[in-house]
């Protein structure tokens, strides 16, 4: 899990929504109700149908898994309202602004959300209702026509900018999964490191026994341990040459924590490292001594790439309140005030992400204080002990 920041630019197109649909339905009631009272019933009926849908586009943010209830629901009462106006005279002059809008930000939302059959017959659908409605409510006239191309290119407008959307998020959705599974293949790639020397203390102590008990009964049965854990580090050292890239030398530090920071940590400008007192003595696990090697390296990357301004950059790495836990933190003063920074989607994250999940561990990013951004992970520590 990696909580973040919420984005603050979806809320900002949210508020710009509103502010247009009420403009545009604000303006229409003062221009065409209140200074022609009384208004014809045709004019109210448009009018009302306008509110109504522009209500559906405001829902769609609140309610996105029902976008395909309420974008069929606007286009039926549009085309419904178009019905009434083609078996009647022309009820109103030409008009229908915000029910254009809305109905544009619904079949936009359509195509960026729903599956492909969905978000197809909906748009379909939705041109039909916005390309015909000037024609069956006005007449056919050169201006009702001109009208009804003019709402045709609108509607190819907003298919346009749905079909961009979803193909935005289809991009992304394939970098991050690509990227989690580069982070899985490296983590692979690092079996040899992490599991290696485990397999070999147990083959070792195998062997050791085998010698105190040579002329034991249980001979037999430690020689079929022994040859099954050559076996099993035979296999790991297969699959490890087979993963590792041509070139691909691991960088990270085997066992000694310290080091693995101070290493980490020489990669980043004006850099303070702040380490517990007898952290080296603490137990940690190989893999967990690998992660913070990319946590801390990943976050000074990140610090380099985004965070230009940044005067002060803190690495602390010290035992949670707890005892269960290592808190790895790495703080930057890089972020402008008054300037709030997105959530951040970088692919690196998501890697780190990934890395830290695999030990039950959790990641915080975000912002931190006026000017700082933290990154922030919690590695498990092994149970049985806190020192060497």
């Amino acid at each position: 899990m990696l909580p973040t920041t919420a984005p603050q630019p979806v809320r900002g197109l949210v508020i710009t929504e509103v502010v247009v649909l009420a403009g545009l339905n604000l303006e229409l009631l003062v221009r065409r109700l209140i200074v022609h009272a009384p208004a014809p019933a045709g004019e109210i009926l448009y009018f009302a149908v306008g509110v109504v849908i522009g209500g559906l586009a405001l829902l769609r943010r609140r309610f996105p898994d029902r976008t395909a209830a309420l974008a069929a629901s606007a286009i039926a009462l549009s085309l419904a309202c178009s019905a009434v106006g083609f078996f009647a005279t022309p009820l109103a002059d030409v008009g229908g602004d915000p029910e254009v809008a809305a109905t544009m930000l619904l079949v936009g939302a359509a195509c960026h959300r729903l599956p492909r059959g969905f978000a197809a017959a909906l748009a379909v659908l939705g041109g039909l209702a916005m390309a015909s409605g000037p024609v069956l409510r006005y007449g056919g006239t050169s201006a009702t026509l001109a009208v009804a191309v003019m709402w045709a290119l609108l509607w190819g407008c907003s298919v346009m900018v749905g079909l961009i959307l979803r193909d935005g998020d289809a991009r992304r959705a394939a970098a991050q999964a690509a990227a989690r599974d580069r982070e899985r293949l490296e983590l692979a790639r690092e079996l040899h490191d992490l599991v290696a020397h485990h397999i070999t203390g147990v083959v070792v102590r195998t062997q050791a026994a085998g010698v105190i008990l040579a002329r034991g009964p249980e001979q037999e049965l430690i020689k079929e341990i022994e040859e099954a854990g050559a076996a099993a580090l035979g296999a790991v050292r297969r699959l490890v040459m087979m993963l590792r890239s041509p070139g691909h030398d691991t960088i990270v530090p085997a066992s000694n924590l310290v080091e693995t920071v101070e290493a980490a940590a020489a990669h980043g400008d004006n850099v303070t490292v702040r380490l517990a007192p007898r952290l080296a003595d603490l137990v940690v696990t190989p893999e967990t001594v690998s992660t913070v090697h990319r946590v801390v390296l990943e976050s000074l990357t990140n610090v380099g790439k985004h965070a230009h301004d940044a005067r002060h950059v803190t690495v602390v790495v010290e035992p949670a309140e707890d005892g269960r836990h290592l808190r790895v933190e790495v703080c930057n003063d890089g972020l402008r005030p008054g300037r709030v920074r997105r959530a951040p989607g970088g692919y690196g994250l998501i890697g780190m992400g990934e890395r830290i999940a695999a030990l039950d561990g959790r990641l915080t990013a975000g912002q931190h204080g006026d000017r700082g951004w933290r990154v922030l992970a919690e590695l498990p520590l092994p149970e049985g002990g806190t020192s060497r």
